[in-house]
């Protein structure tokens, strides 16, 4: 028998053991996102601002769920969430263009004047 029939069952056995490790490997993701979203909660419960240097502890907790991992959307979404928050808000206009030194009228919900529905029903 040749050397290269004698060695195939043993690349063959080669082959399927790394396939094997390789199927079991553990998903650490779910793991590391329980843990992000337990730092998380205490944060909130606490009522840390989002800006507060302590969520960036967690938004590292978060960013060290694998790539690969089936929970790194979630954590994705959690860190652009924590990121959208802790933007700071645009600053708001001391006058609006357009509106009288006393400020605009009361305006009902769809931004009328409240007069406006008594003339469109009628009178009313």
């Amino acid at each position: 028998m040749s050397p290269i029939y004698r060695s195939r069952p043993a690349v063959l056995l080669l082959v399927l053991g790394a396939l094997a490790l390789g199927a079991c490997r553990k998903d650490e993701g779910p793991e590391r996102l329980a843990r992000a979203e337990a730092k998380y909660a205490q944060l909130v419960e606490r009522g840390v601002p989002p800006r507060d240097p302590a969520w960036e502890a967690v938004i590292a907790e978060f960013d060290a769920v694998p790539r690969d991992s089936k929970a790194r959307p979630e954590a994705e979404r959690r860190i652009a969430t924590l990121r959208q928050l802790r933007e700071p808000l645009p600053r708001r206009p001391l006058r609006r263009p357009g509106v009288p030194e006393e400020g605009s009228p009361s305006l009902d919900e769809h931004g009328h004047p409240p007069h406006a529905h008594e003339d469109a029903d009628g009178g009313m």
